[in-house]
């Protein structure tokens, strides 16, 4: 009986520790991917894990206030949680220059049956974090 209450708690802390990191690799394509495997899970806390403590997320065209931190990334991707598992990106292509990948991204799952939406998106990735993402003008 022992054995299997010590099996438990290590299969446990396994998963723990599986939902408290994005990813153990410093490959920048594999972090990235990483972190679009968290968010299509709605898995805001995974997702988060994903970057850097300082990250910067930069709308170019300035259309929204930049984002500073893991706290307030957290807090913007909050709604995650409560949007349909149809509510996912599909990589459409990925371009990978350094600590740089860029993503052409499709939304999908938007409200009111809208149709996807087609968006880049450029990731820096250093020491197995992402540490800035920008958002080109879509329009």
């Amino acid at each position: 009986m022992k054995l299997i209450i010590k099996t438990l708690v290590f299969l446990s802390l396994l998963q723990a520790s599986y939902l408290a990191a994005c990813t153990e690799s410093t490959i920048p394509k594999t972090v990235v991917q990483a972190q679009i495997d968290a968010y299509n899970a709605h898995d805001v806390d995974l997702f988060v894990s994903c970057f850097s403590e300082d990250i910067e997320v930069i709308q170019l065209d300035g259309s929204r206030p930049t984002i500073k931190g893991r706290k307030m990334l957290k807090k913007e991707y909050s709604f995650l949680k409560r949007k349909p598992k149809e509510f996912k990106v599909e990589v459409i292509s990925t371009s990978v220059v350094g600590p740089v990948v860029i993503l052409h991204e499709r939304l999908h799952g938007r409200a009111n049956g809208q149709f996807p939406l087609d968006l880049l998106a450029a990731y820096e990735v250093r020491k197995g974090k992402i540490t800035k993402l920008w958002f080109p003008p879509i329009h």
